[in-house]
């Protein structure tokens, strides 16, 4: 017997402990930006006297949320377009020839997991480019630092693909791109759908990347918005709550709808692989 069947009441005893550290912090913001300034001061999750709807028009207008939801829907779906692309031929030119070269080339990218981000190389290079500061800049990054996650998924979930179908293709007439836009693209299309939803929560929350990369706040992305309510000197906790419900709703909304295409494209490949 396993664990979990030995002890039921302990491990959901365990389940409910970590729902509730999961949600605690969720619920208070979600709460905080229904109050006043005062009552958010509190930082509780108390319900308020009032529901003020009013905080999120607030957040709308003065936050400039709109240039803002621009910047972040063209930013994300350019780097997730890169991103799967790249990682999807990076795969199957790899997986298809397991050369030396292609072996050290895999290992190469996929060391991009445990690199860290250094900032200052990053930016100095940027600039030696011409491109800080730049909506190119960011993307070029995004590709770059999610790349590694996405090719080791594809390269995973391409073990689990015939070869004998490339061989039909070349006796079709498919050869090189073709063979792979024809052929393997469309059977790709579990991991591809899981690598875009990632890449795309991923993207789309990143607060960190933007910081360094983004010199003006009219390129601001949603995360970024946040400054506006939260300054050196004041805290509207009730605006940042809203601020933070507003940046969070694509990724929940996406997660929900898209979770058991998640789950599918992730087992997929080491299933049959």
């Amino acid at each position: 017997m396993t664990t979990n069947r030995k002890y039921p009441l302990l491990w959901e005893i365990v389940l409910w402990i970590g729902s509730l550290v999961i949600f605690y912090p969720l619920a208070m913001v979600v709460m905080t930006s229904f109050k006043t300034e005062d009552e958010a001061d509190q930082l509780s999750v108390n319900l308020p006297s009032a529901f003020h709807f009013e905080n999120y028009k607030t957040v709308f207008v003065q936050g400039k949320m709109f240039r803002a939801l621009l910047n972040s829907v063209g930013i994300t779906g350019f780097s997730v377009l890169f991103i799967v692309v790249l990682s999807a031929i990076l795969s199957f030119v790899i997986m298809r020839n397991r050369s030396k070269l292609n072996r050290a080339i895999y290992k190469l990218v996929t060391l991009g997991l445990i690199a860290p981000f250094a900032a200052l190389p990053t930016v100095k290079t940027l600039q030696y480019m011409h491109i800080y500061g730049t909506y190119i800049s960011v993307i070029l990054v995004y590709t770059a630092l999610f790349m590694a996650f996405a090719t080791m998924l594809f390269s995973s979930f391409m073990l689990s693909v015939p070869r004998e179908l490339d061989e039909a293709g070349v006796v079709d007439g498919c050869i090189g791109f073709s063979l792979f836009y024809k052929i393997i693209l469309p059977l790709l299309l579990p991991i591809t759908v899981t690598v875009s939803i990632l890449n795309f929560m991923w993207v789309w929350n990143e607060f960190y990347y933007p910081l360094f990369l983004v010199n003006k706040s009219a390129m601001w992305t949603l995360p970024l918005t946040v400054y506006n309510f939260f300054g050196l000197f004041s805290r509207s906790w009730n605006l940042v709550s809203a601020n933070m419900v507003i940046v969070s709703m694509p990724v929940v909304i996406a997660y929900l709808f898209a979770q058991k295409y998640i789950v599918s494209g992730m087992t997929a490949g080491a299933v049959k692989g």
